[in-house]
This record gives C-alpha cells, structure tokens and sequence, in this order.
C-alpha cells in the first residue's frame, strides 16, 4: 500500500481582476501549504483489473464525494492513465478530514496527491512530470498550485504558478471553519457585483525575510478581494476572524480562497496551539487545527497492507 497526505492551501493574498468576456477573472495571489495536521490522506493499493474508490472520515458523507466520474480523484486516475497509457487497477481509498468548498483547496489538493500517489505507485517518480502538471490544468485552477506543494506565485486563470523562496521563518497558523458552506460561484459573482472592484495588477510577494517584516507588509499592502464579497453573503464570516482576533493574539488574519475557512498566524507552534486548543473549547464542533505553513506536508509512505 501506498499513502500520501493532500495538505489544505492557503492563499495569504489573493488579489482578483474584473471578469473577462469568457465570464473568468484574473488572479494573483501568494499560496502556500499546511503539514500533515491539515490534511486528508489517500492510499492506493494496486489489485485486480478496475478502479475501486471509497471514501471514509469524518467528512466523507458530502454529496461530491461520491464514486462518479464527475468526482475530481476520479478526474485525476483518468487523466493519469490517459497520459501514461496506463491502466490504473486496484482499491484507492480518500480519508476525508477538510472541510468541503471551504476556500483551501480540498478538491484540488486531493486531485494533486492523486496523481503524486499514482507517479510513485506506477515507479514514474515521486515528483510530477512537467507535462502532466499542464495537462492537470484542466481539472481545476488550484490543482497546478497544489501540484508544485511549495510557496508559489499562482497567477492567470490559476494556470501560471511561479516558485518562491520560502520564509525563512515558519508561519505557525491556526486554520478555522465553523462548518457553513460558502460557494465559489455565488462569491465571484457577489465581487462582480460590486460597484468599487479594487484596481487589479500582478504585484511583488513581500520581500522580508523576517516574521514580523513579513507580517506587517502582509497586513498593509496585500489583501482578499473575495473576503468582503463572502462576508456579505455569510456573515458569520466575520464572527469567525473575530473570534481568531481574540484568541491568542495572532499577529495576521484573514481568509483563504473565496472562505469561508479563516487563518491566523502567530509567533511561535505554542501561541499556535494554545490559540487552537481555546478555540476548539468554545467551538468544539468547529474544524480547527494548529499548523506550519510552507512547503506541503506530503507524507508519502509505503506498507505493506
């Protein structure tokens, strides 16, 4: 058997352009990624002629789960045996641990650790060859991103992703989402509709190299273009940031993707954790999990089964 974690992404900033006549928007934005603490785990083990996909954990039973071909794993296995010429045969099982359209890429990063796992599996390698990450492009504009499991720059439709040097601090996250769902579309849409769209241009990442130089130009010159337009469509948006504005007392918060999961980072793994701890005793049903940003967590391993 073969295994390997799908850390959730984070976007710090995510910058959004007005809609081109093809009704997609321009984007720009600083993605990194979780360890293994905020993840879900995939394991293949290779058997009998077809593919056999199931799916357990604690959010498993979500309709886009299931086995069908719109599934984006299943996307992934076809897309992998189109472009290797291989059949892929045997029993691939998802522990599904993120929360579902939540702004930090659950379908995507399962979608990427797929064809990780199916690389290593079939002795292609455990790194992605150059051409199957542009042919993953079809299968979602996070999935390149997810792909590269390091700091990038993913900018265009979500199809032009640029390495970054990496912090040479860790950013020691907590990542919350109270359970309510928050679509893409409706998001895009209420941002469409707005009548002041921020001026839209590709900017430099911050440059400090220090956490808190970091930090400071993370909270003055970047921003979420979807955080104001979500909120006005979930409003217990803001209720979370606040509760992550009062707990532990985080040095930066906002929310990722178009939410409507939020994240605060913070000085050190021990504000980190007892922020996560305090918040899990007032929200015991929220998803929160302290974390390190950076490089993805891929954890990838083999077993026997």
């Amino acid at each position: 058997m073969i295994s390997i974690s799908a850390p959730a992404k984070v976007n710090l900033y995510l910058h959004v352009g007005p809609a081109r006549a093809d009704g997609r928007h321009p984007l720009d934005s600083l993605v990194v990624f979780a360890d293994r603490a905020a993840a879900d785990r995939l394991s293949f083990v290779p058997g009998e002629a077809g593919l056999r996909f199931s799916v357990t954990g604690p959010n498993a039973s979500h309709p886009l789960l299931g086995a069908s071909e719109d599934n984006l794993i299943v996307r992934a296995v076809r897309l992998f045996e189109a472009w290797s010429g291989r059949n892929v045969d045997g029993q691939l099982r998802l522990e599904k641990h993120l929360p579902i359209a939540a702004g930090i890429g659950g379908g995507s990063a399962d979608a990427s650790a797929t064809l990780r796992l199916l690389c290593a599996a079939y002795d292609i390698g455990e790194d992605v060859p150059e051409d199957l990450m542009q042919a993953s492009v079809p299968l979602g504009g996070d999935v390149p991103a997810c792909l590269a499991g390091a700091p990038v720059l993913m900018r265009g439709d979500g199809d032009r992703v640029e390495p970054l040097a990496e912090t040479t601090t860790p950013l020691h996250a907590v990542l919350a989402n109270s359970g309510l769902q928050c679509p893409t579309g409706p998001v895009f849409n209420a941002f469409d509709a707005q009548s002041d769209i921020p001026e839209f241009r590709e900017v430099s990442p911050p440059g400090a190299s220090e956490l808190g130089g970091f930090v400071q130009a993370l909270q003055t010159d970047y921003r979420n273009d979807l955080q104001a337009p979500a909120i006005s469509l979930v409003p217990e948006i803001a209720d979370l940031l606040l509760e992550l504005e009062n707990t532990g007392r985080p040095m930066f918060s906002a929310m990722s993707g178009s939410g409507a999961t939020c994240f605060a980072i913070y000085e050190d793994a021990l504000a980190a954790q007892s922020a996560a701890a305090a918040l899990k005793t007032h929200h015991p049903d929220w998803w929160v999990v302290s974390t390190v940003l950076g490089r993805a967590g891929f954890d990838l391993t083999r077993q026997a089964e």
